[in-house]
């Protein structure tokens, strides 16, 4: 029996270090979480009544807050929602087609003929009926006209009985 309480009186002494220890390290862990969930919310928000509410929270309610902050906390980072946005635009800015210069890469109206940054040729007028086509078409899709003499003639009559008729209309 006297064995018995000679080693309870030495577990005693190790028992309260290991508690100690143990509250040390849960006080410790109970910090770490203060500072995770402040740094962690410090990247999800801008307004600092919500950080001091989750702060408030996990350091108020120790363990029991960490679940609830991450039950409560906003689900993306600031720098997420800024790539999110920045990707929505570029989808934005593809889905509207907009024109650019394809030397300078400003923005263009699609009926340019010059570019009016840096004056590069975007398209060219018809010799035959003086729309504005593509450089890189090799005929008029309005008139026929390729370039050649022979196609301007034949277009030329067709447009300028086009045209008289047109002048009717509009008197």
């Amino acid at each position: 029996m006297e064995a018995i309480q000679n080693f309870l009186s030495d577990l005693v002494p190790v028992l309260q270090a290991l508690g100690v220890f143990l509250g040390a390290y849960l006080v410790l862990l109970w910090a770490a979480s203060v500072l995770w969930a402040y740094r962690d919310i410090r990247r999800r928000s801008e307004d600092v009544s919500v950080q001091v509410l989750a702060v408030g929270l996990v350091l108020l309610l120790p363990f029991v807050g960490i679940p609830l902050h991450l039950i409560l906390r906003p689900p993306q980072t600031l720098s997420e929602k800024y790539e999110r946005s920045l990707e929505e635009e570029y989808l934005r800015n593809d889905i509207e087609e907009k024109y650019v210069c394809p030397e300078c890469q400003r923005p263009i109206e699609p009926d340019f003929i010059l570019c009016p940054h840096c004056n590069t040729s975007l398209r060219r007028r018809c010799s035959g009926c003086a729309r504005v086509v593509d450089l890189t078409w090799s005929i008029c899709p309005y008139c026929g006209d390729d370039g050649t003499t022979a196609s301007r003639q034949a277009p030329t009559v067709q447009a300028s009985n086009y045209r008289p008729s047109v002048e009717k209309t509009t008197r």
